[in-house]
């Protein structure tokens, strides 16, 4: 790969470190162009009187500091182009009084930071009483944020927050949804796709801490059960400053068919650039987080969780089309340590979580269009949207009959768990009908 794009990955990668430190037919209808059989006219005796001009939409989302990649480049992105082009198509209609209301956004920055993130959502739902909740950035502020959800009976579909901690606290937060793929349907596709591609032996390196453990922790008995040999594990602390070169000599050593590495993408990225240098090149790699995005592209060969593309639907090619093409044209996806635009316009797509996280943006909007009537206290009906999400299917462009089982996505709800580089393709190479191409296994020999 370039030295350019190596830069990019990494500077992209350092800062999405410490954002996962807490452990993602029709064009978009951002627009609001569903089919209007989809929506619930209200009955003759159930109109209500109200004076609103708008629908609030609010959150508390990290535009400062350590998660700000997030906001820039993953959910960000998302409601940004959601809002703006549900009000270019005369905002979100809402059932009971017959018509559409603008959506009028109210984001506050929390800093990257926890206490001011649930002093904010505090204050959006007690003082300012916005209508709909948005989610934070991370599995760590959202850990936080959905206990405040539930107390003040706000739904919230989760956008880069998933895992199994994040699973046994939603548990308990029955208004609280995730949307996005992790361990647990990510790691048996990994098994699946060992067993299927004669793999026999494995050498991991992990971060020690959540994230390590949730992936490690799983990925060794589903790989042990299925006749993979164990031939080593490295962990690394999730401290800056470590030399990954001890992790790739560890590796070379073991001389293990298969290489994975289940740390933060800065990690990722740095072990895969030593790997690269030292000519380490093992006949399966899979990365952890940070492979999906497109600066990856030129790790050819190299394996990474969550997939999909183009080629997946027609659905998901038309929202991938619309995406880049929106964000070009508004040249903001992307922007410098001072606060400019990227002069070259450049926009990532994330063929791991965007997908995902657009779906979001849908779900929140065809429960309100469906079941959207304002409260004793002037507000949208909260309870009644989370009994909506419970009930019904959606029609997203991830999935056209998307549906939640205990607040939560099955396997079967997505285009794909692993996917792998092949020619700036991230192709789905799942042992599923979801497959856009044949693993190569071995990967392609290294090119500095």
């Amino acid at each position: 790969m370039s030295k350019k794009n190596r830069t990019i990955l990494l500077t992209l990668a350092l800062a999405l470190m410490f954002a996962f430190s807490g452990c993602g037919g029709a064009a978009p209808p951002a627009s609001g162009d569903e089919d209007s059989s989809s929506v619930t006219e209200p009955e003759a005796d159930g109109w209500q009187e109200t004076d609103r001009q708008s629908i609030v939409v609010g959150g508390v989302r990290s535009q400062t500091g350590a998660n700000a990649i997030f906001e820039q480049t993953a959910f960000g992105p998302q409601y940004k182009m959601w809002i703006d082009e549900l009000n270019k198509d005369g905002g979100i209609y809402i059932p009971s009084i017959g018509k559409k209301l603008p959506a009028e956004l109210k984001i506050y920055d929390d800093k990257s930071d926890a206490q001011t993130m649930v002093r904010l959502y505090e204050q959006l739902c007690i003082e300012e009483k916005v209508d709909i909740l948005l989610p934070p950035v991370t599995n760590m502020l959202l850990l936080a944020a959905a206990p405040i959800a539930q107390k003040y009976g706000y739904l919230m579909i989760a956008g880069e927050g998933a895992g199994t901690e994040v699973g046994k606290v939603i548990a308990g937060t029955p208004n609280v949804f995730t949307v996005l793929n992790f361990s647990q349907t990510q790691i048996p596709a990994i098994a699946e796709l060992f067993k299927t591609q004669g793999v026999t032996s494995v050498f991991c390196v992990y971060v020690d801490d959540l994230l390590g453990a949730e992936y490690w922790g799983a990925a060794r008995p589903a790989l042990e059960e299925i006749g993979v040999e164990i031939k080593g594990e490295y962990p690394i602390p999730s401290t800056l400053g470590v030399d990954m070169s001890l992790a790739i000599t560890a590796a070379e050593k073991a001389e293990a068919q298969a290489f994975l590495t289940f740390c933060y993408p800065d990690q990722d990225a740095e072990i895969a650039a030593n790997a690269l240098e030292a000519g380490y090149n093992p006949d399966l790699y899979l990365m952890g987080p940070g492979g999906s995005y497109d600066s990856s592209a030129g790790f050819e060969g190299i394996m990474g969780i969550g997939a999909w593309n183009e080629k997946s639907s027609e659905r998901a090619r038309e929202y991938s089309e619309h995406f880049k093409s929106y964000w070009i044209d508004k040249g903001e996806f992307w922007r410098n340590e001072d606060g400019t635009p990227n002069p070259e316009g450049t926009v990532y797509q994330d063929w791991w979580g965007h997908i995902c996280y657009y779906s979001v943006c849908q779900i929140y909007q065809q429960a309100i269009e469906n079941a959207g009537e304002f409260n004793e206290d002037g507000i949208i009906d909260n309870a009644k949207l989370v009994s909506y999400v419970k009930a019904n299917e959606f029609d997203t462009v991830l999935n056209e009959h998307l549906r939640f089982s205990n607040n939560t996505l099955a396997a079967d709800m997505y285009l794909g768990q692993i996917g792998q580089w092949q020619s700036g393709v991230f192709e789905v190479i799942d042992a599923s009908e979801h497959r856009t191409a044949d693993p190569v296994i071995p990967k392609p020999e290294w090119k500095k």
